[in-house]
């Protein structure tokens, strides 16, 4: 039985408090806490708008960002990610998404999962020790590295239209979660592991454009080494987007986002903006504030049927500047052959689904064709 209004009502509202309520009960210092490489974005598109992409999270990367984002997809989607960072550190990142084939929970449309992995190397430590002799015996090994699994689920659970005294609304709301485990090693002698949640909401008004996004991530246990334990950095995100209509190929949207990082009593101001023209190029740009690695970033992205190609640089950081490159593929000859099969059961039922109109005469049915074994009709929308 689906879950009526006022109970979906109900759970939305107990999730913001949620969201409200979960700053640690112990805060630390910036940096107190462990696997910092969480904090990073792992999306070119994401980077090249600032990382203010948790009210907009509607690609396979949407559930580093905002899980309830997953939602949105129509398709399966695979990506891959290569990220170059300060000194010789290095990260990689790999996911896939996509929609199930059966209802979801609330009923309203088809959910959406995904799964991705992270590596992360930190580069080389020189360890330098002197001994009694007075000689140094230089030793490199790894600083550090991580690897993060996620699987993530999300659906619509929210549509409808509503009169706010004469516009019509047409709102809809996701939900999404997610479940990761992480381990990590340091300087190649201790490790550890850890388990966390992610969960998000986001609404959206599809005539007026406008959505808005919250999500907390990396809830969960921290991570023992040897004595010293470090709680993992949980980020609170909250943020807003706009995306006027579209004037032939062209179209813009635009994103602000308050990133707080509960266990470190830190917090990151973003704001960034997309603009898409031609149907194939995406040009972005961003600017990050109130955080030490501050700055502008750029992006630049080229669709080309089912193919994305896309690039983002943070640039003129106190800290260190980043780089980072992504391709994506997007599955679309499957929900062509899903599309095809709805166009055919609606032309059997259509004849006698019509008020007001006559019958077609019924005709005889030619032999069906041997169907092709490879489907090539694409389309595309981005």
């Amino acid at each position: 039985m689906a879950p009526t209004t006022r109970q979906l009502r109900t759970a939305l509202f107990a999730f913001a408090a949620g969201l409200a309520l979960a700053a640690p009960s112990r805060a630390g210092g910036p940096g107190s806490a462990g696997v910092q490489v969480l904090k990073t974005d792992v999306s070119p598109r994401a980077a090249g708008m600032a990382g203010a992409f948790a009210a907009v999270a509607d690609d396979a990367y949407a559930a580093n960002y905002n899980p309830a984002g997953l939602g949105q997809l129509y398709l399966p989607e695979a990506s891959a990610m290569y990220l170059s960072g300060f000194d010789d550190a290095k990260l990689q990142y790999l996911s896939f998404a996509m929609p199930l084939p059966i209802q979801g929970l609330a009923g309203l449309d088809k959910p959406a999962i995904g799964v991705s992995a992270l590596f992360s190397d930190s580069g080389q430590f020189l360890y330098s020790p002197i001994d009694g002799n007075g000689r140094v015996n230089a030793v490199t090994m790894d600083a550090e590295k991580t690897r993060v699994i996620t699987f993530s689920y999300a659906e619509k659970v929210y549509a409808d239209v509503l009169d706010l005294e004469g516009y019509k609304a047409s709102v809809e709301q996701y939900l999404g979660f997610s479940a990761k485990y992480i381990g990590s090693e340091l300087l190649e002698s201790y490790s550890a592991s850890a388990v966390a949640i992610d969960a998000g909401w986001l609404i959206r008004d599809v005539n007026l454009g406008l959505g808005f996004g919250a999500s907390l991530s990396n809830l969960g246990s921290g991570l023992k080494y040897y004595k010293e334990a470090a709680p993992l950095p949980t980020i609170l995100r909250l943020g807003a987007s706009y995306r006027p209509p579209t004037i032939m190929s062209q179209s813009l949207l635009l994103a602000l986002e308050g990133d707080f990082y509960l266990n470190e009593q830190l917090k990151s101001l973003r704001a960034g903006l997309e603009y898409h023209f031609q149907d194939m190029f995406n040009f972005r740009l961003g600017y990050r504030g109130a955080e030490d690695n501050k700055g502008p970033t750029v992006g630049l992205g080229i669709n080309y049927e089912s193919f994305a190609l896309d690039f983002g640089l943070a640039l003129g950081g106190e800290v260190f500047n980043s780089s980072q490159v992504s391709f994506s593929y997007k599955f679309a000859g499957w929900r062509t052959a899903e599309v095809r099969r709805t166009q055919r059961q609606f032309r059997d039922e259509a004849p006698a689904a019509r008020p007001g109109k006559k019958a077609a005469p019924e005709r005889r049915k030619p032999a069906p064709k041997p169907e092709k074994k490879k489907d090539t009709d694409f389309f595309w929308i981005y």
